[in-house]
């Protein structure tokens, strides 16, 4: 009798200890919660939560990569118009009714984009690093985190957008012959420009692509980590309810056992 009862006692021990595993992967809806439950499988699910959180920081990287690169773009559209403007006073200037004060006049405006230029040029930031002037986010050095792992990158192109960067600093529209060499210069400058500005386009649709790419990987990468940890709930409320049953039958014995042997007690002190 006293191994019988022991042997309840055991087999109540094992039913109440499945019982609350199963009522804690109820309430956390995770099949995994300690090594305990799946060594094999905590392991993998923690290497696509590293990957899931990758994925994740990689996309707010490249978000901000493409902010960066849009405000970059937007002084270049800026700056664009000023260099038409400069090209108008040119062509302006270059015509002989004109006399060299109306030149004089003339360059003063021009001077004064230039300067403009610059200013935009180098005041175009994000947090606070260049993005248009050939520094900072514009070196050409500034790298970018795309992935989730250890050289994932991607390096932003060079950007200057600066009346140096573009080949018109020290132009002048004060004399006729000057005004003439400016339009040559200016009409490089737009080249150089316009080449920056596609550049910069490219690198924003590749970012696109790359930002679609990461959301796929990231929601795949959540869905493997759910098969492999959540719990299935219908399966988890099936063997709550077989274990409660298999508890209640228990305890239903070990009472029984417990009753019979106070009865046997009972009858051999008689």
């Amino acid at each position: 009798m006293q191994i019988s009862g022991l042997g309840l006692i055991q087999n109540s021990g094992r039913n109440e200890r499945s019982l609350q595993k199963i009522l804690q992967q109820l309430s956390t809806a995770k099949r995994i919660n300690s090594a305990a439950d799946d060594a094999a499988g905590l392991a993998i699910s923690q290497q696509l939560e590293t990957q899931s959180r990758g994925f994740s920081m990689a996309s707010q990287n490249v978000n901000d990569a493409m902010s960066a690169l849009n405000i970059g773009e937007g002084a270049g559209n800026e700056i664009s118009s000023m260099l038409q403007r400069q090209r108008d006073l040119a062509l302006q200037s270059s015509n002989a009714t004109l006399n060299d004060t109306d030149r004089k006049n003339i360059d003063t405006e021009y001077q004064a984009l230039s300067q403009e230029i610059d200013r935009t040029a180098n005041a175009t930031q994000f947090n606070t690093q260049g993005t248009a002037a050939g520094t900072g986010l514009a070196s050409g050095n500034a790298v970018i985190q795309t992935g989730a792992n250890q050289g994932d990158t991607v390096k932003l192109p060079s950007v200057n957008m600066t009346a140096a960067g573009l080949g018109i600093a020290g132009t002048s529209v004060a004399t006729a012959g000057s005004a003439q060499a400016a339009i040559g210069r200016i009409d490089t400058a737009l080249n150089t420009l316009n080449t920056q500005r596609s550049t910069v386009g490219s690198m924003v649709n590749r970012f696109e692509s790359t930002l679609n790419n990461l959301n796929v990987s990231e929601a795949n990468t959540q869905a493997a980590q759910s098969v492999l940890s959540d719990q299935d709930m219908a399966l988890g409320m099936a063997n709550l309810v077989r274990n409660q049953l298999l508890q209640q039958t228990s305890t239903l014995a070990l009472s029984r056992f417990n009753e019979m042997n106070a009865n046997n007690t009972l009858a051999l002190l008689q």
